[in-house]
């Protein structure tokens, strides 16, 4: 084959010292010390306008355009590497001339720099005396001969330099090994030798295919997959890495014949973790773990992923692939399909067929969808507009993505868009029944359509009827436990579980503000105000700034008749607040000092808010007047939140305030009207 693309180029040579036992030794800190590398190693290689020319795994052979940038680079990926967990590399550099031969690179400047870097130990940089001459003038480079040496397959000597630098390693000349020329020796001495080394390496490796391959031992078939590592220097890129993530979780999670997946929600709070994976796999409770990298380069993908055994620590399965960008379709169907082979799960055909199922054809289309995603993910009403963007522009690409229809659904479901429930909800419904028009078994789409029929059609049996099959179609999918245990709890069926249903959202979702909120705000409707308190408690740790937590605490409070505490509480709430908590703040102050006694002061506050906020929730509207016994106005107010559908009306039959309305022939009505009677 013809030589092509000669080119004079710096040649930077890497290797991770004693790697081979390293493996041996402690395998899990082999993989996070290869991980750390793979990812300095990319990162610093691109800010430094280099190129990865071979990856080994342990080891780089890379070129720049100059002697500084490749200095630059290595002084850089040395010192990243001695951040835990510490990579004990050896760095080579020489400048010569590079040929291709296919796709292997060639030259004497490779082989070269890869002679020096063998001479050098953990953390030393080493370079030839073509290097020195090229920076021997810029004083930010310090250097030290390490005298003369002959190297194999070199016919001539070669002075090697090393980086003199606080930080760096020199080393002692009289310990130097590596790939020198040795005494001659007899030649059928050598051959023989040779012969019974290649035959050893052969026997070895069969032994390891064949013999020695890993099996994974757990008894319970369950998987976390990590977040996999984003390798690039372009971190707002990061959304594609989590969404590759996402989507393999989202497979793994809907087949039956794994017991435990974490979601999303669970794992992502393991980046960049420095906890074992034993650690990781005991916190979440699982026998398995994938770990990777995800590196989009324009219309390339090199990903890599590794999955253990967690009561052995024993790689089951290692993969190191460059694939096309459109491929992003089909791999995470191919990794999850792999996992449950290596853990021997059983599929159904339909759970066979759900792993190979692509949602959109168009890779574009599925980037603009996990980018909505991320951004729904942050829930605010600015991350909420840039998800609507992305959302449409997959609709765009691809007009029967359902999955993009079921993300505009969820936006205005959850309603950060300063809508009127009568406002957001039609619009959620028509998205959700469109993605449901394009893919039945959408387990978002399904679950917001359960949703509106329990919370603002008041359907209850069709809503119960749509949930459980939301909880078939996907059970580790967290809304559709929290809408399901809602409406066991609101319409009074079965209080205990529905809170159970809560409880099994928050496992699935432990670190999410808004569920821990909710599963307060449900001890407090089945009357258990002690542990409502402890809960919203909790949130206040874990999250401080979550809007809702100090107004319904107050609630739980005022409850347990701690009057003075929660007063002080609720004048903590925020005015005109992004989450308008002020909406709230009035007429619950207005409350807690008429059940306190305080009746002047109720009446006061209740003025105020007449007269300076004529609108606000009309569900809380009817809190002061309750308190003050004045049960007309109150139904009043819960009238006109019936005619706006408003959201609290969903806990009408549970919220301990309006037990005192329940004999009240205009509250018969209204619970009527909900199909709550």
């Amino acid at each position: 084959m013809p030589q092509q693309n000669r080119q004079l180029a710096a040649i930077l040579f890497t290797d991770i010292v004693g790697y081979t036992a390293m493996m041996q030794q402690d395998e899990q800190n082999a993989v996070a010390v290869t991980r750390h590398y793979i990812s300095v190693l990319k990162i610093s290689v691109a800010a430094h306008q280099g190129k990865i020319l071979n990856d080994y795994g342990d080891g780089s052979l890379c070129s720049f355009s100059s002697a500084t940038e490749a200095m630059r680079c290595a002084i850089e990926m040395q010192q990243q590497l001695q951040k835990e967990p510490r990579v004990p590399l050896r760095i080579g550099l020489h400048v010569g001339e590079l040929f291709f031969e296919g796709d292997k690179v060639m030259g004497d400047g490779v082989n070269v720099a890869s002679r020096i870097q063998s001479l050098g130990i953990a953390n030393s940089i080493l370079f030839s005396a073509e290097i020195n001459n090229k920076l021997k003038n810029q004083s930010e480079f310090k250097s030290v001969s390490i005298g003369r040496f002959h190297f194999k397959n070199v016919d001539e000597s070669m002075e090697v330099f090393a980086l003199n630098k606080d930080g760096f390693v020199v080393p002692d000349k009289k310990k130097i090994e590596g790939k020198l020329q040795e005494k001659k020796t007899n030649q059928k001495k050598i051959i023989f030798t040779v012969s019974l080394l290649l035959l050893a390496i052969a026997s070895f490796f069969l032994y390891r295919q064949y013999f020695n391959k890993a099996v994974f031992t757990g008894k319970e078939k369950s998987i976390a997959v990590l977040p996999f590592e984003t390798i690039s220097s372009e971190k707002e890129n990061e959304y594609i890495t989590d969404g590759f993530t996402t989507d393999i979780i989202g497979k793994l999670s809907k087949l039956s014949g794994l017991s435990t997946v974490p979601g999303w929600a669970r794992v992502k709070g393991f980046k960049n973790t420095v906890k074992t994976l034993k650690e990781i796999a005991d916190e979440l409770g699982v026998t398995a773990i994938l770990t990777g990298t995800f590196q989009r380069l324009a219309d390339k993908l090199h990903i890599t992923a590794s999955l253990y055994d967690v009561n052995t620590g024993k790689t089951l399965w290692n993969t190191d692939d460059d694939r096309k960008w459109e491929d992003i379709l089909t791999i995470q169907g191919e990794v999850a399909k792999k996992i449950v082979s290596l853990l021997s799960a059983h599929l159904t055909p339909e759970e066979e067929s759900g792993i190979k199922k692509q949602y959109t054809e168009n890779a574009e289309a599925y980037n603009y969808y996990i980018k909505g995603r991320y951004f729904w993910d942050n829930r605010t009403k600015i991350s909420f507009d840039s998800a609507e963007v992305n959302y449409k522009k997959a609709i765009t690409l691809d007009p029967n993505y359902g999955l993009a229809y079921a993300g505009l659904a969820d936006l205005y479901i959850f309603n950060n868009k300063g809508l009127s429930q009568m406002q957001a909800v039609p619009i959620a419904g028509d998205y959700a029944n469109k993605a449901l028009s394009l893919d039945s078994t959408l387990v978002e789409a399904t679950t917001t359509i359960g949703f509106i029929q329990s919370a603002f059609d008041y359907d209850w049996k069709k809503a119960k009827i749509t949930l459980e099959r939301a909880i078939q179609l996907n059970p580790n999918y967290a809304y559709a436990h929290i809408f399901y245990g809602n409406l066991l709890q609101y319409t009074g069926e079965n209080t205990e579980k529905g809170i159970d249903e809560i409880k099994k959202a928050l496992d699935l979702e432990p670190l999410s503000a808004s569920i821990n909120w909710i599963l307060g705000r449900n001890y407090y409707f089945a009357g258990k105000y002690d542990l409502a308190e402890k809960q919203y408690r909790k949130i206040m740790v874990l999250n401080p700034n979550f809007p809702l937590t100090k107004p319904f605490l107050a609630y739980a409070l005022l409850a347990q008749k701690k009057y003075g505490e929660a007063i002080e509480l609720i004048n903590q709430i925020p005015k005109n607040g992004p989450s308008r908590t002020d909406l709230y703040q009035g007429p619950i102050l207005s409350y807690a000092y008429a059940v306190s006694g305080d009746l002047s002061r109720a009446k006061t506050e209740l003025d105020k808010i007449i007269k300076d906020n004529p609108y606000t929730q009309h569900t809380f509207m009817s809190h002061p007047y309750i308190g003050l016994k004045d049960y007309d106005h109150a139904l009043s107010e819960l009238e006109k939140a019936n005619a706006d559908k408003e959201l609290y009306m969903y806990f009408l039959k549970v919220e301990p305030i309006y037990g005192l309305l329940k004999n009240e022939p205009r509250f018969k009505v209204l619970m009527k009207k909900m199909n709550l009677d």
